[in-house]
């Protein structure tokens, strides 16, 4: 094996060594409504160009294709409810988990698809 081959394999095997930080989910899951009051309701959260706003109430309101949002939540064992009287116009229970200002959604009590959505 000549000595540059031997440096190579040697670099590889150091580098495949080394160990590899797992990724990070800092993600905190919304378990109560209580939670939800107090970390996402009364805020604008916007998905692309649209928003949603909770209200403390258990109304819904926003704005998603150029048409306005409008809805019921309910908070339901350790699930966030929702009914949408426009749009998609079914109820969907969701899990919620929060970062900062993202706040990730994952449809069908957490077999759907998953969003995340920012607020200011």
């Amino acid at each position: 094996m000549s000595a540059k081959t031997h440096m190579v394999l040697y670099a590889f095997i150091t580098f495949a060594l080394l160990p590899i930080p797992a990724l990070s989910d800092d993600f905190a899951r919304i378990t109560t409504k209580q939670q939800y009051l107090d970390l996402v309701a009364g805020k604008r959260w916007y998905l692309g160009d649209g928003y949603a706003v909770s209200k403390r109430n258990g109304r819904m309101t926003g704005e998603f294709g150029g048409e306005k949002l409008k809805g019921a939540w309910a908070w339901r064992g350790d699930m966030w409810c929702r009914t949408l009287q426009t749009h998609a116009k079914n109820t969907d229970c969701l899990i919620l988990s929060i970062n900062g200002n993202q706040l990730r959604s994952v449809r069908k009590q957490g077999e759907g698809d998953t969003l995340t959505f920012t607020s200011n």
